[in-house]
């Protein structure tokens, strides 16, 4: 017969699992759209430089779209990273409320999603740099992904600028 503890170790194993699972698919969503802008950035440049006076206004609308896709795709990855962030925040939260909540003999057994971490013991640097370190990947990675996409709008922008002024 399943007990109480039973099923909250269960709940507690699923939470835990969902939660690395979605930081793998951080790291390979970073993965993904960091090598797609180190693809189009070339293609950019090759094209937003093109001198040939025949294909200049063609490469400059092919410019224009890869600049498009470019910032489309980096805000498509800005908001699924948001959103990987607080579906990560709720599968610590549930996995947190599960140790909290499965006793043996009236004693806590789990405490892996303990809530306070001791920085200081964790890590022995200034203060600051201690702040950046637990700012969080999912934070990091947002803010990576928002600078990818101003860079991609500026270079849309200087694509819809005159042709002489390229050069």
């Amino acid at each position: 017969m399943t007990t109480r503890e039973d099923l909250l170790l269960e709940e507690w194993k699923m939470a835990s699992e969902l939660h690395r699972h979605e930081d793998n698919l951080t790291w390979n969503r970073f993965s993904y759209f960091v090598t797609l802008t180190g693809v189009l950035l070339p293609i950019f440049g090759a094209l937003a430089l093109q001198t040939d006076v025949a294909i200049a206004l063609t490469a400059r609308f092919a410019s224009l779209l890869v600049a498009f896709f470019g910032a489309t795709t980096s805000v498509a990855w800005t908001l699924m990273q948001i959103r990987s962030k607080l579906y990560h925040q709720y599968r610590v939260a549930q996995a947190r409320s599960a140790e909290k909540r499965l006793l043996v003999n009236g004693e806590r057994v789990l405490t892996i999603y303990e809530a306070n971490i001791d920085q200081q013991a964790l890590i022995r640097v200034h203060p600051v740099l201690r702040k950046i370190i637990f700012l969080g990947t999912h934070n990091m990675i947002i803010f990576f992904s928002g600078l990818v996409t101003i860079i991609w709008i500026i270079l849309f922008v200087i694509g819809l600028s005159p042709i002489g002024t390229w050069v």
